[in-house]
């Protein structure tokens, strides 16, 4: 775990104008060249998920679950007509925890960590309707720093998800995600807490009716999108607008109590050899890139320019990929994963193995030795920003004795999934909407 030296700054909480008096200012205490806390996979030992009594095969399943949650999810947004769900449905939950405390007296508490929203909320007490938590509830009344924000203030206006309520002068908010899970409650502010950096007058959702199947070990979610109210844009000028990642291998079947990390501010700068940069999208509340192509080993595959513009599913996403670090699975256009599934074919010599999932289209024996050999390196071709793939990146131990391929074809948007950003440092720069990818041993991070 990292030391920090604490030193306080008074900044906006948000970089917009929008916020009203009662939450114009937000001290934040950190270091000045940024900070770094843990992202924690919800698989991992040190996971509160974690349950010795569940096999591999049934955590790939669900993970497969999830992905295609999100890719459904990212299809439906992305219509070119515009018709999404009248619920304005987020995407699904992700893989990915994050610990904090919030409060004053702190309280700790557990949130998915998701690229792909906006707000940050939690189960609030008194819980009128809400799923099993195994961690106390964050009681409001038990915390001096705690105010709710006016129905009638730029805030209410302006934060994913709220609207006014005028009738006791408090914001609501209502989410509603791709799973059928909810959130409904009050746009708030308190104290939030990430590891020895502090953030007042943090705008949050506190929930009084949520639903949804989070397996009582969290409490909501944290959005890092790019939009009003994220945590990314709440901490302004002190991070600059960068944030990046560096996630870890996940054995299954070793027993290390290592985390992923996030680093903020200038902690989250990638630079250096080997790292390429592209330009960086962000509409519908997702992250997205421009995607030219695909190459197996120095075989240049289908390009993206060749595919039909006119297929209205892709909508705003043509010729753009989302970087997603709730999906696992990698989805391709099914013309692209067509040709790479038979580039691949012919490159691999290993024994050809049955799927664990219909989701998943080609498979192979593990070794007798367990190395994955003759693997070609995988290159996809972003916008002036090539990004090499390895075994690790595009091959999913799908059992003890089986891995299969981590691309799938997809009948909408494409998504860069989790699997083919490990052991890469991938930065965020939404300042200058930049991402960066850097080869990275995440282990030592």
């Amino acid at each position: 775990m990292e030391y920090f030296i604490l030193l306080v700054i008074i900044l906006s909480v948000l970089s917009f104008s929008f916020l009203s008096t009662a939450h114009s200012l937000t001290e934040l205490s950190t270091e000045s060249n940024g900070f770094t806390t843990d992202l924690i996979h919800r698989d991992s030992i040190i996971s509160p998920f974690y349950n010795s009594t569940s096999s591999h095969q049934d955590r790939i399943i669900k993970a497969l679950q999830r992905s295609k949650f999100r890719a459904d999810y990212f299809s439906l947004s992305s219509s070119a007509s515009g018709n999404i769900p009248s619920a304005e449905m987020k995407a699904a939950r992700g893989v990915y925890l994050m610990k904090l405390n919030v409060g004053t007296p702190p309280i700790e508490i557990h949130l998915y960590f998701d690229t792909g929203s906006i707000l940050t909320w939690t189960q609030c007490a008194p819980c009128y309707n809400c799923f099993r938590q195994n961690l106390p509830l964050f009681n409001p009344k038990a915390s001096s720093t705690y105010k709710t924000v006016s129905s009638n203030s730029k805030t209410c206006k302006f934060v994913d998800g709220s609207y006014s309520r005028a009738r006791d002068n408090t914001c609501s908010y209502a989410l509603t995600y791709m799973d059928n899970s909810y959130s409904r409650g009050i746009v708030s502010s308190d104290t939030l807490r990430l590891n020895s950096t502090l953030l007042r007058d943090f705008i949050f959702g506190c929930g009084y009716e949520n639903a949804g199947t989070y397996g009582g070990n969290v409490c909501g979610i944290i959005g890092l999108g790019k939009g009003q109210g994220s945590l990314i844009t709440q901490m302004g000028p002190t991070i600059g607008g960068k944030f990046s990642y560096c996630l870890r291998y996940h054995d299954p079947f070793s027993n290390s109590s290592k985390s992923s990390k996030i680093h903020f501010g200038n902690k989250a700068v990638v630079s250096g050899s080997g790292s390429v940069s592209t330009r960086l999208y962000f509409f519908r509340n997702v992250y997205a890139v421009g995607l030219k192509g695909i190459s197996v080993g120095k075989k240049k595959l289908v390009l993206t320019n060749s595919l039909s513009n006119s297929s209205k599913i892709l909508g705003l996403f043509n010729e753009k990929i989302i970087v997603d670090s709730g999906a696992t699975l990698t989805y391709l256009p099914k013309k692209m994963y067509s040709a790479l599934e038979a580039a691949m074919r012919k490159e691999i010599k290993l024994q050809h193995a049955n799927p664990v999932d219909e989701m998943l289209r080609m498979c192979y024996k593990t070794p007798p030795d367990g190395k994955m050999k003759g693997i070609p390196v995988v290159t996809v071709h972003f916008v002036g920003a090539d990004v090499k793939l390895s075994a690790l990146n595009t091959f999913l131990k799908a059992s003890e004795s089986v891995y299969c391929l981590g691309f799938v074809p997809s009948n909408g948007v494409a998504v860069f999934g989790n699997l083919a950003q490990l052991n890469f440092l991938v930065g965020y720069d939404i300042k200058k909407m930049t991402i960066s990818f850097k080869p990275t041993d995440c282990s030592k991070q």
